[in-house]
């Protein structure tokens, strides 16, 4: 039976079968340019040839049958058994599903552009790249929807979405983000880059860390409080001690005098010497205060370091006790320093006071460092000493070496 002996209704099956073929070998052509695989475009448009001439022979035979209308290349074909249509057609069908499972495959096997963007797609950081006028070139699902949070509006223009990031670091619906952004030039043009990397644990770890490090300072810092008051504790308790010594040997020379016999002069004159003394000693840490003791001590430290302390004005009666303690501790590690490192020979003590502070300045004539001074050893801890009472110490290096510390007066 040839194929013009067939009716209507199955010429018209032959007719879809290979109007198919035309969009599967379309198909084809569409995916092979799009993958640039030129050897793929030759087949395809190969292909296409024979399928697009069999559905115009079918067509041109509905119009005009087998009238001399009709073209030559028709009749012919048209005249031929069904069968050499059928393998015709089934050999055409095999042959595009054979380049499109070449296409799939070159896909699954080989680096594409298709295969990037997949892969990008899947990726949990986002990526974005533009040009200098804000033209998207690429962009991946994640950094759509991280401009959707931020914008509300799709990302069309890349200019406006990296100032909409220019913070670095963002929080978008529950999770942390930190964008960095690279500049580069690929053939000849300006490319602009931005990734969007997500940092929600690395960021909460930081913050616990940041946390842990300030309570170790804070302890660090009470540590060595409690170290620089040792001595001075050391120093209480042991004049506590003598006290209630000569306390108990007053107590014992007052029971010796009941007991002592009021004939016996020369004995009387021995237990009253002792009770002179003792009172003598107790009054004597009474009568002294902590200032005239750590002023007489700080003139005594001058004298043994031979360097000659020039006051300058006398200490400020605004002064509470705890700042004249640390007056006279950075006093004290002002000579030593003075000393040690610049070999000074003088030492000037002078006071400033304004509406809001209270400064007090150490000016020695020793040599200036040729480094800036780091506040270590003594100088850290008369730092900390000075941040608890809200006071500032500082330095001050010009043609002299000056040690500043400043009270604040409402402290």
């Amino acid at each position: 039976m040839t194929f013009d002996m067939l009716s209507a209704f199955v010429r018209a099956f032959f007719a879809l079968w290979a109007l198919l073929l035309c969009l599967a070998c379309i198909g084809n052509l569409v995916l092979s340019v799009a993958r640039k695989r030129f050897h793929f475009i030759a087949f395809a448009l190969l292909l296409f040839a024979p399928v697009y001439l069999l559905w115009q022979v079918i067509f041109d035979f509905s119009l005009f049958g087998k009238t001399e209308r009709a073209s030559e290349i028709t009749r012919t074909l048209c005249g031929m058994n069904v069968i050499w249509w059928i393998l015709s057609l089934l050999a055409l069908t095999a042959a595009a599903a054979f380049l499109f499972a070449r296409s799939v495959r070159h896909d699954k096997n080989y680096i594409t552009p298709g295969t990037i963007k997949l892969y990008l797609d899947k990726i949990p950081c986002g990526i974005c790249c533009f040009l200098d006028s804000g033209r998207v070139l690429f962009s991946n699902i994640c950094m759509n929807e991280i401009c959707k949070c931020l914008t509300s509006f799709p990302l069309l223009n890349g200019n406006q979405f990296s100032d909409a990031v220019s913070d670095g670091i963002m929080t978008v619906e529950g999770k942390v983000w930190r964008f960095s952004r690279r500049d580069f030039i690929l053939d000849g043009k300006n490319l602009h880059e931005i990734i969007a990397s997500d940092i929600t644990t690395e960021y909460a770890k930081t913050k616990a860390l940041e946390k842990d490090k300030e309570d170790l300072s804070k302890l660090n810092r009470e540590l060595r409080e409690y170290y620089l008051n040792i001595d001075e504790t050391v120093s209480r308790q042991e004049i506590l001690q003598a006290k209630v010594n000569i306390h108990d040997e007053m107590n014992r020379l007052m029971l010796s005098t009941a007991a002592a016999d009021i004939n016996d002069t020369q004995e009387l004159d021995r237990i009253f010497s002792l009770l002179e003394q003792n009172v003598l000693l107790l009054c004597m840490e009474a009568e002294e205060t902590k200032t005239e003791k750590a002023s007489v001590n700080i003139e005594k430290l001058a004298k043994a370091l031979k360097i000659n302390l020039i006051w300058q004005g006398t200490l400020p009666e605004e002064l509470s006790e705890k700042q004249q303690i640390l007056f006279f501790s950075a006093c004290q590690e002002a000579l030593a320093n003075a000393v040690k490192h610049a070999e000074a020979k003088t030492m000037k003590i002078s006071f400033e006071e304004t509406e809001k502070y209270i400064t007090c300045f150490f000016t020695n004539d020793g040599k200036i460092p040729d480094k800036a001074v780091k506040f270590t050893g003594g100088l850290s801890n008369l730092r900390v000493l000075a941040e608890n009472q809200d006071a500032d110490v500082s330095i001050k290096q010009g043609e002299e070496f000056t040690l500043i510390l400043r009270f604040p007066k409402d402290a």
